[in-house]
């Protein structure tokens, strides 16, 4: 338990910043909360569910023995990025590869925009924070300068200083938070990166391996000859797969 003369001092730290002081405490608290909610939205367990992965890996191997249905109606009934994104590629809705690529580029857009959610409130509170602390040391100074332009002579140099040490509270406040959140916003970043490969990844293979087999034919048994096909590396939708899922077991934060 902290020592109650922590606690008072981390309060007269609070205090002594005034109204500055309050609206960084206010930028701490929603930069926290958007943290918290970006942890748990990019989680692997959120964008690619564990209930999922096996069939994603073995695509292939289902779109041969005519379990394509099933596979889309897995796909359509997740809400997960790969879900939608995996049920725009698997659509019976298209006739050739290139009509489903465009459709997946743009819902994998939609989806990214989606996940990247609260990452411009986060660039805000990293903006605004040292500017709020700038502030409320420049509003502390003038109203020391103020005062000892007042008391002329008789200023006691040791209160100066002890207000000016006051005034510079805001500013350390300020950068703090600044810096804590700079740390947080280059995280999320590099996740989303991640993500949006794996997705690109995940995408191509299940675009590959539907449209090798038939397309929309594979719904309704029919072949698929004259269907336009492009190489893809073997084994790479399994690998992006399997990456996600040891990400998801190095650590718990992402659980």
């Amino acid at each position: 338990m902290l020592d109650s003369s922590i606690n008072e001092k981390v309060w007269d730290f609070l205090i002594s910043g005034g109204v500055f002081m309050a609206f960084i405490a206010a930028c701490s608290f929603i930069g926290v909360a958007v943290c918290i909610h970006r942890a748990l939205t990019l989680r692997w367990k959120a964008i690619i569910p564990p209930e999922l992965r096996g069939d994603l890996a073995r695509c292939g191997e289902l779109f041969k023995e005519g379990r394509a249905s099933k596979l889309y109606l897995e796909l359509k009934r997740s809400s997960s990025p790969v879900g939608r994104v995996g049920c725009i590629a698997l659509s019976p809705e298209f006739r050739t590869r290139e009509e489903a690529s465009v459709a997946v580029e743009a819902t994998a857009r939609e989806q990214m925009v989606k996940l990247e959610n609260g990452m411009g409130v986060l660039d805000v509170v990293i903006t605004i924070s040292p500017l709020l602390g700038l502030l409320g040391t420049v509003s502390g100074l003038v109203s020391i300068f103020a005062t000892l332009g007042s008391a002329g002579d008789n200023s006691d140099p040791t209160l100066i200083a002890a207000g000016i040490a006051v005034a510079l509270n805001t500013t350390v406040g300020g950068l703090v938070v600044a810096v804590i959140m700079v740390i947080f916003h280059s995280y999320f970043t590099r996740r989303l990166e991640r993500i949006a490969a794996r997705l690109e990844v995940i995408a191509g293979h299940l675009l590959h391996e539907f449209y090798k087999q038939g397309g929309a034919d594979l719904y309704s048994g029919g072949g698929g000859d004259g269907i336009a096909i492009v190489e893809l590396p073997e084994g790479a939708l399994k690998s992006a797969i399997d990456r996600s899922g040891r990400d998801l077991g190095r650590s718990e934060f992402l659980s």
